[in-house]
């Protein structure tokens, strides 16, 4: 009651500054310019800058989705193109970047019997698009073209420091042994440019830029593919077994890596940094120990989320799989969260208030803020399910929030449950509050002290915006006609929306768009 009664009194206060603001219109123009003030004060003028097609052939996989009993069973023409996981690869993963006046995106070619990897740059100023194309194909789930595999994105990164781009793809914990050795030699891919090629003219913007693998391994005369980021093969095994490329810029200027070490019940966060002056990378450092039981931990576990750089500071929430399965959660359960007072993370790693925790982490307990799993009533194992509509952001101010979805396991059972919560903790609390009064997201963002959902309704973009540390979400942005969309990646930056989406249509190629939304915030 408390909680609804200060989201009131913050609705009142709002509104009386956009009447203040409109009766200054009124006295010195009109009642029609005042109407038009109360409209669209309350929204801020969020507005579609540009849209523009990015290319018509973006790889997708339209075939019938695949379990371990079902491999044998692909289909092998190319008529359509089965997948294990997911059916989206491009417009997926971290895969848009700004840098200047300039939007990069990466994408895999479509259809079905092509899947090269593609870097486009979108010139904000001129409109024009320049695209590179690499020899590189996506070689589908566990080296099998002919299933498609959606965890082998492409991750992207523009350093503001010498310009050089980062380029980190198509792998999922790949060594040189597993799978009956298809990736020796293949298991990490890495491709980078010279300095400066980040802002060449377009007619320049070409696959020269980039630095071949003249290595012993080498693959043959163009491969632009490297094993290590390090430049040194002896650091090879600090590669191996990799997924879910994402880079971050931190508030010097200095791009970092973090992927996803080992399996999903016993993974580590890994995460490097880019050495701009030496044009080198360092190895991967760990957030957190695998093998947890190895070293005195009860069980072995992974994590289910992401490492950030948001506000300032290198951050990490998630939810944790268990190697316990005679709990009552199926996969995940709970919400971890940790940042770091360091500028690359290198130590100084805190609990949501600010004391010291073991690093490399052990016991995910240290850093637990809530159960989900509490909010339903089931008790018998493996009937609690925490997949999926989990994220989390940190407001400018510090407002910690998490989104997060809890339901029965058994979707026909008499009393099944679902429940979608917001927990979140204003700055200037220490408690987090969770709360079921939430619709529910598959994502969540911040720009400034704001929050925002952002996704597709019916295929349209729309935006919900609320103040940081409150649950008070209003919906300010909505398209209801034009092109119609399947899927898409959001890059908030600098109070724009840089909406990088697949067209709505068939077959195994489909077109990719650009949205840049300007959120209106004022300066």
């Amino acid at each position: 009651m408390l909680q609804k009664k200060e989201m009131l009194l913050r609705k009142n206060v709002r509104l009386l500054q956009i009447l203040s603001v409109c009766k200054n219109i009124f006295n010195k123009k009109s009642l029609a310019a005042a109407f038009t003030c109360l409209v669209f004060s309350a929204n801020a003028q969020v507005k579609l800058e540009t849209e523009i097609k990015i290319t018509d052939r973006g790889l997708h996989f339209d075939g019938k989705k695949l379990n371990h009993r079902t491999l044998n069973k692909a289909n092998n023409s190319a008529d359509a193109y089965d997948y294990f996981f997911g059916r989206n690869i491009s417009a997926h993963g971290d895969s848009v970047k700004v840098y200047k006046d300039y939007v990069f995106m990466t994408w895999y070619r479509g259809g079905k019997t092509d899947r090269h990897v593609m870097l486009s740059r979108y010139n904000k100023n001129t409109g024009t698009i320049a695209t590179i194309e690499f020899p590189h194909r996506h070689t589908g789930f566990r080296g099998d073209p002919n299933i498609g595999e959606s965890h082998n994105t492409i991750g992207l990164a523009i350093s503001p420091m010498n310009g050089t781009i980062h380029m980190v793809y198509d792998l999922h914990a790949y060594d040189n042994n597993n799978h009956g050795g298809k990736f020796k030699d293949d298991f990490f891919r890495y491709s980078f440019s010279v300095a400066n090629t980040a802002d060449v003219p377009d007619s320049d913007f070409t696959i020269d830029k980039f630095v071949k693998d003249t290595s012993d391994i080498s693959q043959g005369p163009n491969d632009y593919k490297h094993l290590t980021m390090t430049g040194n093969l002896n650091d090879a095994d600090n590669f191996a077994r990799l997924t879910y490329p994402k880079f971050f810029t931190n508030t010097d200027g200095t791009i970092l890596l973090y992927m996803r070490l080992g399996g999903n019940n016993n993974g580590a966060y890994v995460f490097n940094r880019y050495d701009h002056e030496n044009e080198k990378w360092t190895t991967f450092t760990k957030f957190n120990h695998n093998n947890q039981q190895s070293i005195g931990n009860d069980y072995n576990w992974g994590l289910y989320g992401n490492m950030k750089y948001v506000n300032g500071k290198l951050r990490v929430g998630f939810q944790q799989r268990s190697g316990d399965n005679s709990d009552k959660y199926l996969y995940q359960n709970g919400i971890y969260y940790a940042y770091s007072d360091d500028p690359n993370g290198v130590g100084l790693w805190k609990n949501h208030l600010g004391e010291n925790m073991t690093w490399p982490l052990v016991d995910s307990d240290e850093i637990k803020i809530m159960e989900p799993g509490d909010y339903i009533t089931h008790k018998e194992p493996n009937s609690v399910h925490i997949v999926g509509n989990f994220d989390w952001t940190v407001t400018a101010k510090g407002d910690v929030h998490f989104i997060s979805k809890v339901r029965s396991r058994d979707m026909k059972r008499s009393d099944f449950q679902e429940v979608y919560l917001h927990t979140y903790k204003p700055s200037d609390s220490k408690k987090f509050i969770t709360t079921s009064d939430f619709a529910g997201a598959s994502k969540i963002y911040t720009s400034g002290n704001n929050i925002y959902i952002i996704g597709l309704k019916n295929g349209f973009p729309y935006i919900e915006k609320a103040v940081g540390g409150t649950n008070e979400f209003e919906r300010v942005y909505e398209q209801t006609s034009g092109t119609q969309f399947d899927h898409g990646v959001v890059h908030v930056l600098d109070g724009k929306v840089y909406y990088y989406l697949m067209e709505k249509k068939s077959g195994s190629s489909m077109p990719l768009h650009l949205q840049i939304i300007d959120l209106g915030i004022k300066k």
